[in-house]
C-alpha cells in the first residue's frame, strides 16, 4: 500500500480509516468508505496496536439487514509472511460473533479450497489449515471462486496465487449478493476484487454495499 507521510492515498467521496503510524510499524491497511454510508449509520474504527490488521463496527439502531441484526463487523488483514507462521493469526481473524461478519484481506497462504488446482507443499498445508480450520469452526465461508488467481506477478518464473480471500459468517451469507474479480487493472499485481452485499433496510437510503479491495 504506498504511504505518504505514513498515510493512504486520499479519494474523493471517501473516509480513509487506517491504524495510525508509531515507531513501532506503519499502517499496512486501510478501509475506505463512502460519504453516503457514514450519512446512514455510524462507524466505529478498531485499531489493535499494530500495522497490519484493523476492524469497522457498522451500527444502524434501525437494523442493516435484517431487524435483529444492527451491527456489522468487518475486519481487513495484510498477513505478514514468515518462515513459519504469518503475523495475523486465525484467532484475529475468525473470533466468535453472532452478527454478520466479514473478513478480508491479503492472507499470505495457500490451501486447496481457495486454490484447488495448486500443487501444495507440506509447508503451505501446515501454514494455511489453521485457518481454514478455524473459519469452518466459527461457521466462515469462502467467498473466492475456487482457482480464480487474485495476485498476477509481473515476473514469468511465477505463476499465479489465489491470496486475497473474502470470508463471511453464517449471519453475512444470506446477503451476499455477489463476488466479482473482473475490476479495471490498478497497477497492483493484486487485482482489484468486488463484493455487493444486499441491505434492503437501508433502501432507498444507500442501495446495498459495495465493496472494493485491492492490495
Amino acid at each position: 500500500m504506498p504511504l505518504w507521510k505514513n498515510c493512504p492515498p486520499v479519494f474523493r467521496n471517501y473516509k480513509c480509516f487506517f491504524p495510525p503510524a508509531t515507531d513501532s510499524y506503519k499502517p499496512r491497511v486501510a478501509t475506505y468508505v463512502h460519504e453516503r454510508l457514514l450519512s446512514v449509520i455510524s462507524i466505529l474504527p478498531l485499531f489493535f496496536e499494530r500495522g497490519e490488521l484493523m476492524a469497522l463496527n457498522f451500527h444502524s439502531p434501525e437494523g442493516l439487514f435484517d431487524s435483529s441484526y444492527n451491527l456489522f463487523h468487518l475486519y481487513n488483514a495484510y498477513s505478514i509472511p514468515s518462515d513459519n507462521h504469518r503475523s495475523v493469526s486465525p484467532l484475529d481473524l475468525f473470533p466468535q460473533h453472532g452478527f454478520p461478519t466479514l473478513v478480508l484481506g491479503d492472507l499470505n497462504i495457500h490451501h486447496p479450497t481457495s486454490d484447488p488446482t495448486r500443487f501444495l507443499s507440506d509447508y503451505d498445508q501446515f501454514i494455511s489449515s489453521p485457518y481454514f480450520d478455524r473459519a469452518s469452526a466459527q461457521l466462515f465461508s469462502l467467498l473466492n471462486t475456487p482457482g480464480v488467481y487474485t495476485r498476477f506477478l509481473f515476473t514469468t518464473n511465477h505463476r499465479p496465487a489465489g491470496l486475497d480471500l473474502f470470508l463471511v459468517n453464517s449471519a453475512l451469507l444470506p446477503y451476499i449478493s455477489s463476488w466479482n474479480p473482473t475490476l479495471l487493472p490498478t497497477g497492483s499485481d493484486h487485482i482489484a476484487l468486488s463484493i455487493v452485499l444486499s441491505t434492503p433496510l437501508l433502501k432507498p437510503t444507500f442501495r446495498g454495499l459495495n465493496w472494493k479491495y485491492t492490495n
